[in-house]
């Protein structure tokens, strides 16, 4: 076990143990600030494809264009779930989300009237847990009784409408004549849908069977008798059948037997052994990394197709519960030190759904990588195109970047080998398709006015801009495409290498190369010293201020004297919040702080431009990046991170001002807390060369960091980092490393030189 200074030539100097006693985890964090929510006030459970989103009291209500419900496979089986006593509503007292999975409500109803409306006093509680599984949610009342109380009529009132989850997006409503409801006396409620084949079904059972119970106007009807113990109980399943629409290898969690629930708490806890963990005495980064965890674990598709460990991320709850092809990609690379099989789930999924033919509806072409892939009634019936829809410009070369970094995390050479023709297609993909003018750079024009306008990452219709706030010219060009193609040839010549190619090694690199001198002479503007956010139709520069240059750093594509002023430039006050990166400057006279895309903070932005620093040596910014990012999380309920939010200036005890339809749990986001600690620790495992690259570098308010049961190649080691007096980082590696050798410093693949 070796300890390595930053500066190998120094004295060794004495040091206290590396890794002191941590505060308790568990400890409150104190803050003087008061703690808002991440998103929209409402409580989310999940499980795979299975979601519920529902008020702060546990009720369903499809009032206002809100989002609620029970949902699964991209439909909406319950729209409406209310509950009452003898007809009226019940006060909620307390709400507790205790996992991502499983919530607890208690309400109370005060002086309750009996049926025949006689007052008498006394006090009902009712305890509601719900819990979600796959295609299944399971709710478990308990109803005490306090003083004179009367026999009681719990109501619970159900609507389902099977409202595809567009149409509760767009609040385009279609009328749906096939829904019907029977009843089984005392059993089970079924309500079915029907069109053409495509096939919802909610069973709602009654367990123990033997509760008396009634069923009439939407509404099952339990009458309770006051028992000796004082407590009633009764259970209500429900069960999400979808028999069409569903691609049969994403149907089903593992637990889809009659052991759901059981199953599912067993894979959770498998999960929480088989993630690496961070220790580190700095709170905010402890609790946000804690959380973080929880969220991927929400998020966490399976797929029959691959083993048990081998999850997919869908993309955030609750309009992205899907596998998408630019988030679940990155989601899987800022995954790779804490579930590195997230990798695997991913890239074997999309070589699946990689495009064979020209569709320009779908904006699909030969070796692209798709963008979404949804299931409901409008995907299945062509009123969308996503089955899947391919209009995302960047998810083809982020696939390449994917494959490669999880060869080099891995060592899987069978992996490699099994994906080197959707390798070959989505090189191809990038040379015919995705140069659409034959000038060496990357550009996107959808096929068809019913397309993505921009199918860059900033993907809204008004997420691309000129400098005067105007829609540029088709096609488009942004920075950061050319960037991530740069990299991931790099990347997938080192691949060749491995298959034996040389030669088409070779000419990778010569086209990289190329790309870099093009992309400099193109896309970098002298005066402003900075990169353009794009090149429009007529190949003219833009110079709207945006983050999209941190992506440049990120990839290496940057050199020689042009580090330091992109660093710069997204430092300055008009991009740099103090929690994070706007993506549009605030002098634009389109900048909205509470927009999508036109002035928001995005977590896993600010941090892919923190990595890009950090490639380049310029530790302090990276710093201030990621210390916002956590300030922010230390300001929301749970240290969560949402998708985005606003891009605000931040002001003394001050908290983010959330986005208004932000999905909270959502991949990037969380995982851009995965990402933070690996750019802290400087990790870079190289598997296939039998080496380890770690080069950390802790910031004053960061003195201790380690990182347990991290998996590179085939081995689980400890990584422990500490900042020592004079500033600099020293770690040690404890665990079985076999033949890997332990480097300190870069990795020769990152780009450093100025």
């Amino acid at each position: 076990m070796a300890q390595h200074p930053k500066n190998p030539e120094a004295t060794p100097q004495v040091e206290p143990p590396l890794v002191p006693a941590l505060p308790d985890r568990r400890r409150a964090f104190r803050t003087s600030r008061a703690t808002v929510s991440p998103g929209p006030r409402h409580i989310t459970l999940s499980y795979g494809s299975t979601f519920v989103v529902c008020d702060h009291d546990g009720g369903m209500r499809p009032r206002d264009g809100r989002l609620c419900g029970l949902f699964s496979d991209d439909t909406r089986f319950i729209s409406r779930h209310e509950l009452l006593l003898n007809d009226r509503p019940l006060t909620c007292l307390a709400a507790a989300r205790l996992s991502f999975r499983h919530a607890r409500w208690t309400y109370t109803a005060a002086s309750l009237p009996s049926p025949e409306a006689m007052d008498v006093g006394g006090r009902v509680t009712v305890t509601l847990d719900r819990v979600v599984s796959a295609r299944r949610l399971r709710e478990d009342y308990r109803v005490r009784f306090y003083g004179a109380v009367p026999a009681t009529m719990l109501q619970l009132q159900l609507e389902s409408d099977f409202a595809d989850l567009f149409e509760v997006r767009t609040q385009r409503w279609q009328r749906r004549p096939g829904v019907n409801t029977s009843w089984v006396r005392g059993s089970r409620l079924e309500t079915r849908y029907h069109r053409d084949g495509f096939v919802r079904r909610c069973l709602v059972r009654i367990l123990p069977q033997s509760r008396p119970v009634s069923y009439a106007n939407g509404a099952l009807r339990f009458p309770i008798e006051r028992w000796t113990d004082d407590e009633w109980k009764v259970s209500v399943q429900y069960d999400l059948i979808a028999t069409a629409g569903a691609r049969p290898s994403m149907r089903r969690g593992p637990e889809s037997g009659t052991d759901r629930g059981d199953r599912a708490e067993r894979l959770r806890s498998r999960w929480h052994r088989t993630v690496a963990r961070t220790h580190t005495d700095d709170l905010r980064l402890q609790l946000a990394f804690d959380q973080a965890v929880e969220d991927f674990a929400a998020l966490r598709l399976y797929d029959h197709d691959f083993s048990p460990d081998v999850w997919i991320p869908a993309a955030g709850i609750p309009w992205y519960v899907a596998v998408f092809g630019r988030d679940s990609i990155i989601a899987s690379l800022q995954a790779l030190p804490v579930h590195p099989l997230f990798a695997v789930g991913t890239l074997q999924k999309l070589a699946q759904w990689q495009a064979h033919e020209l569709d320009p509806r779908r904006d699909a072409e030969p070796g692209k990588i798709c963008h979404e892939m949804r299931s409901g009634e409008w995907a299945h019936f062509g009123t969308i195109p996503h089955s899947p829809y391919y209009g995302t410009a960047d998810a083809t070369p982020l696939y390449l970047l994917l494959l490669g970094e999880t060869y080099r995390w891995l060592g899987d050479a069978g992996l490699l080998h099994r994906l080197r023709h959707t390798a070959e297609r989505c090189l191809d993909w990038i040379d015919r398709y995705g140069d659409r003018d034959g000038d060496g750079l990357q550009e996107y024009a959808p096929q068809t006015p019913s397309g993505y306008r921009n199918q860059s990452w900033r993907d809204a219709h008004d997420g691309v801009l000129d400098e005067a706030g105007g829609f540029p010219k088709h096609p488009i060009a942004t920075c950061e495409m050319q960037a991530y193609v740069y990299a991931a040839k790099r990347d997938v010549a080192e691949l060749f290498a491995a298959w034996g190619d040389h030669e088409r090694a070779m000419r990778l690199r010569r086209e990289a190369t190329d790309l870099q001198r093009r992309f400099m002479e193109r896309f970098w503007l002298p005066e402003e010293r900075t990169v353009a956010f794009a090149l429009d139709g007529d190949k003219r520069p833009l110079g709207t201020a945006t983050s999209n240059p941190g992506h440049c750093l990120w990839s290496g594509i940057l050199g020689g004297n042009r580090v330091q002023p992109v660093v710069d430039r997204l430092m300055r006050a008009d991009l740099f919040t103090g929690f994070g990166l706007r993506t549009l400057s605030s002098d634009h006279p389109s900048y909205d702080p509470h927009s999508y895309q036109r002035g928001s903070v995005w977590p896993h932005d600010t941090i892919i431009a923190a990595a890009g620093m950090r490639r380049y040596g310029r530790d302090e910014e990276a710093w201030r990046l990621i210390d916002g990012i956590l300030e922010a999380a230390s300001a929301l309920d749970g240290f969560q991170l949402p998708e985005l939010f606003a891009g605000l200036q931040r002001q003394p005890l001050d908290a983010p001002v959330p986005y208004e339809h932000a999905n909270v749990p959502q991949a990037w986001a969380a995982g851009s807390v995965f990402h933070a600690v690996r750019i802290l620790l400087g990790l870079e495992p190289d598997i296939p060369n039998g080496r380890l690259y770690l080069n950390p570098a802790l910031p004053p308010w960061c003195r201790e960091l380690v990182l347990d049961n991290l998996r590179v190649g085939g081995q689980r080691i400890t990584v422990e980092a500490r900042r020592r007096s004079d500033g600099a980082s020293a770690f040690e590696v404890r665990g079985h490393l076999g033949p890997l050798q332990v480097v300190h410093g870069p990795p020769p693949w990152w780009r450093t030189e100025e």
